[in-house]
């Protein structure tokens, strides 16, 4: 199982968190691959401390993700952001999903790396998010069949929304949610506050969906930037 599947984390400066990530893979997993955009940190030294493969790209989410699966050679695909880990039981549970739903799609819980202020809150608005409208967020992660990604035309190379974009591609009765979950890092809702945070990602979602240009929709988002 261990080479049944390549695990494929896109980055950009993300030294702060991507050691948590590569602990929780590496020990279940041997096909890693990091696609980096070019990070300014220690990104890539932390990386190269583990036994990954490591791809240059631009910084497009949606393309380096895409650039990582043409480098996969394996029949599963799981894509993980930089600032999630799995949690203890995810590999086994992973190992059942395949076993059990070979065709379908399998994204995990979405839990915080804190249970205090708006994230136990937030966990719950996500869970019946997926229950009602069987919209993950990218932070769950995606797990999928190389044969299935090809078939549906993979991740397109946009800077935002990507994750909406594939799951759109994917029937309903195919996008399983996995027994178990993911711990993904609260930093980006500290540091920009758990609820302005939250409105900010609707927005963005509903200007996707209406269909506003999505390089605009990439500057709002990433206001707060400019701010800083």
């Amino acid at each position: 199982m261990k080479n049944k599947i390549t695990i494929i984390i896109p980055t950009l400066n993300a030294s702060k968190t991507i050691r948590s990530t590569l602990r929780s893979v590496s020990k279940d997993f041997t096909n890693i691959i990091i696609v980096d955009a070019n990070s300014e940190d220690n990104t890539i030294q932390i990386a190269k401390k583990y036994k990954v493969k490591i791809i240059k790209s631009t910084a497009n989410r949606g393309k380096q993700l895409h650039l990582g699966a043409l480098s996969s050679n394996t029949d599963w695909i799981l894509f993980l952001h930089a600032d999630t880990k799995l949690s203890k039981n995810s590999f086994e549970e992973i190992k059942k999903f395949i076993d059990i739903k070979p065709n379908k799609v399998g994204y995990f819980k979405l839990k915080f790396n804190t249970q205090k202020g708006f994230a136990a809150i937030l966990e719950r608005i996500v869970y019946y998010r997926n229950i009602i409208f069987n919209l993950p967020y990218g932070d769950q992660g995606l797990l999928i069949s190389k044969s299935l990604y090809n078939n549906i035309g993979g991740f397109k190379p946009l800077p935002i929304m990507e994750d909406v974009n594939i799951i759109k591609r994917i029937a309903p009765k195919n996008l399983i949610l996995i027994n178990s979950h993911v711990i993904t890092d609260d930093s980006k809702y500290i540091k920009h506050g758990w609820i302005k945070k939250s409105i900010l990602n609707l927005i963005c979602l509903s200007l996707y969906f209406i269909g506003y240009d999505i390089n605009k929709i990439h500057k709002i988002y990433n206001y707060e930037k400019k701010e800083n």
